[in-house]
């Protein structure tokens, strides 16, 4: 595009911009209200909440607008939520209370709003102020148990949940969660504790007193360093727990080959452990991977990168042969590694993590870790993994299908 076609096309767009402000500005409160509504039937939030807006700024004590914009702030609020962009919605339901301070809905929405920001005191304080006003709602309850199992107050989340069930006793997984914590709660309780500003180390001590604060220095050592590499430092506690195979198996759930799970919790089957090895310390850095990828791409990271990044950090500290991914006569293909692995084959799990390290650690040593924070972060605000692989990537002319047929020359295949 040469700079008069450019000059032109922002023209445009500025004269796009400032028509429809002086349209909402040139009607009156009851034309900016229907437009509104209408605009909202229509699906158009967006739309809907300039109006209503110039409607309220102009009849700042019309009741129906007042309802009519409170409607409005809800709706594209979730929208935004749904988008992952968490703090915009934030902003929209706390405007929402304002204007409809007994509606705990707007307390509720925003509560999920900073619970995906992991700002868990915040969402504490809302939820509290909830049911100030209503202490007959299940899903405030739920979700405040939430925020108690995820500080690791487990007797506090099962006294919520409980409380939740009374008040919705047909929520299914309200039972499942219910049921969990009570598991967990029985395992804990013969758990020692050791405790740093960054973590909540949960274990079988196993006659050992250093043992704890061993495991918390090698987790400590992975705080740093993957946040050095992503820019990224948890502000809040992570609890860390130590189990028995059959206590992981029963709490998780997980496949026989799992080492490890983080469901916002890191979850290790290796109770009874009596000194913190290479092997060891592979798995505390590749769990805690996975807290810092959460915490920069939510819930929206390809399974092949989260994995392949908790490899790489975890094959820092233990680091064996890929021999699988050597002899696979033909590599898996990524989409099918793009969700959860769960039902893969046994015979491709192995290869599955070695695959997606092999890729990962191609990225990183050729590109650095700066493009790939900046892909988990494009994912976290809703981009599609080809979108934000092309945006890093796109100026040195690649897309993931390009990268990923480089990698593959680059291994002869």
């Amino acid at each position: 595009m040469n700079g008069a076609r450019w000059a032109r096309t922002i023209l445009s767009l500025v004269f796009l911009l400032l028509s429809t402000s002086f349209c909402c500005a040139a009607l009156n409160a009851s034309q900016n209200n229907q437009l509104g509504v209408e605009a909202y039937r229509v699906g158009d939030t967006a739309r809907a909440l300039d109006y209503l807006r110039q409607a309220r700024q102009d009849q700042p004590y019309d009741e129906q607008i007042r309802k009519n914009l409170a409607v409005v702030l809800l709706a594209r609020g979730h929208e935004l939520l749904r988008q992952g962009r968490y703090r915009q919605a934030g902003a929209l339901f706390h405007q929402g209370q304002e204007l409809a301070p007994d509606d705990t809905r707007f307390l509720l929405a925003r509560a999920h709003a900073l619970m995906a920001e992991k700002a868990y005191a915040e969402a504490e304080v809302v939820l509290n102020e909830a049911l100030g006003i209503d202490d007959q709602q299940a899903g405030v309850w739920q979700l405040l148990g939430r925020v108690d199992y995820l500080t690791n107050r487990l007797e506090k989340a099962i006294d919520a949940w409980r409380r939740a069930l009374e008040l919705d006793p047909g929520n299914t997984s309200l039972q499942a969660m219910l049921a969990k914590a009570r598991r967990e709660a029985q395992v804990e309780s013969g758990m020692e504790q050791s405790y740093t500003s960054s973590f909540v180390l949960s274990y079988d001590a196993a006659g050992d007193p250093d043992l704890g604060a061993e495991l918390l220095d090698v987790l400590h050592q992975a705080y740093v360093e993957l946040g050095g590499n992503l820019d990224v430092y948890p502000a809040r506690q992570i609890p860390v727990l130590i189990y028995t195979r059959a206590d992981f198996s029963r709490i998780t759930a997980s496949p026989d080959w799992a080492a490890g799970l983080y469901d916002g919790k890191i979850r290790i089957p290796l109770g009874g452990v009596k000194q913190v090895s290479a092997p060891l310390q592979a798995v505390l850095f590749h769990e805690y991977t996975h807290v810092v990828v959460r915490e920069l791409a939510g819930n929206r990271c390809p399974t092949w990168l989260n994995e392949g990044l908790a490899e790489l950090a975890g094959r820092g500290r233990f680091n064996p042969p890929l021999r699988t991914l050597e002899q696979a006569p033909a590599l898996l293909d990524f989409n099918s590694l793009t969700g959860s692995w769960k039902n893969l084959p046994a015979a491709e799990i192995r290869l599955a993590y070695e695959q997606s390290y092999s890729f990962v650690r191609y990225l990183v040593n050729d590109y650095g870790w700066f493009q790939i924070g900046d892909i988990l972060r494009d994912l976290g605000a809703g981009a599609p993994a080809d979108d934000a692989f092309a945006r890093v990537f796109g100026s040195y002319g690649l897309s993931l299908a390009e990268l990923q047929q480089q990698w593959k020359q680059d291994l002869g295949r």
